[in-house]
């Protein structure tokens, strides 16, 4: 019965604290992060992947590994979004002002150590292993060290080792979809 008595508010009153919000981040922006060291990092792994990534991919089988990395890439906004949130992690600090996700990691990093991960190892068990490896550098290591520079907080809810398992997961799904997709190709 109580339920009746609470405030239920309204999307005006949603899309007001928005608005709130959105003024405070981009004041938070400009005073905090625009141009800061954090912001540099972040600037700079976005755009140097890429001249990397140019530079190694296989050319023959460029639109695979591609099409690879942007489901990667969706994939990884979507669960970035949903773990934001959800209060599960943050990220004091952005690269562009209105956006939550973590654009460098999820656009960019994410997506090229995946795409060279699954150019480079074609077999499962080779893959797997690599994966693995991937899930630990970006779980044990990345993670702490963002969090060193408090770039990245974990909520109360989240862990490395749940980041670990999402990353392996992640990986699994993505093989096994373009794997598939192949298969009935070839046919």
């Amino acid at each position: 019965m109580n339920f009746f008595l609470l405030h239920i508010p309204s999307n005006v009153e949603i899309d007001n604290e928005k608005e709130k919000l959105f003024h405070l981040s981009i004041e938070h922006w400009f005073q905090h992060d625009l141009f800061s060291f954090n912001w540099w990092i972040l600037f700079l792994s976005t755009v140097i992947p890429y001249f990397i990534f140019w530079r190694v991919v296989d050319k023959k089988r460029y639109f695979e590994i591609f099409c690879y990395g942007m489901v990667c890439a969706i994939l990884c906004m979507l669960l970035d979004i949903m773990g934001t949130e959800m209060f599960l992690w943050s990220y004091p600090d952005k690269l562009l002002p209105i956006i939550t996700p973590l654009i460098p990691a999820n656009l960019v990093v994410i997506p090229i150590t995946a795409m060279l991960v699954y150019q480079y190892f074609s077999t499962w068990k080779n893959f797997l292993f690599a994966t693995l490896c991937w899930s630990i550098l970006f779980s044990y290591i990345i993670e702490p060290l963002f969090m060193l520079r408090k770039m990245f907080v974990l909520g109360e809810n989240w862990s490395h080792t749940k980041s670990f398992i999402g990353f392996i997961v992640l990986g699994i799904f993505l093989k096994e979809v373009f794997e598939t997709i192949k298969k009935h190709l070839s046919r």
